[in-house]
């Protein structure tokens, strides 16, 4: 990871922990999606799991349902951690 991502996802972090306090409360998983989005992009491709970026598909059709539909960005996410789950215990 470069200084240029190291300061993109450290200040997303930061600001994220400041921004929480004061947002509404869906918007704080909104905001770890978000990272696990940043972080993902910045690894080199052929060094991670071809199973996270599928994931980051799911993660990301997530994000636009965070605040007009609470129910199925809930259950996007339970489904998106029983996927991690599975992959994880599977390999």
């Amino acid at each position: 990871m470069n200084r240029d991502d190291q300061a993109r996802i450290f200040t997303h972090l930061l600001t994220s922990a400041r921004g929480c306090i004061e947002e509404p409360p869906l918007y704080g998983p909104l905001r770890l999606l978000e990272a696990y989005s940043l972080l993902l992009h910045m690894l080199k491709r052929e060094e991670t799991d071809e199973f996270y970026y599928q994931l980051d598909e799911q993660v990301e059709n997530l994000k636009d349902k965070c605040m007009g539909h609470e129910k199925q960005f809930i259950e996007g996410l339970d489904q998106v951690l029983e996927a991690l789950t599975d992959h994880i215990i599977s390999t």
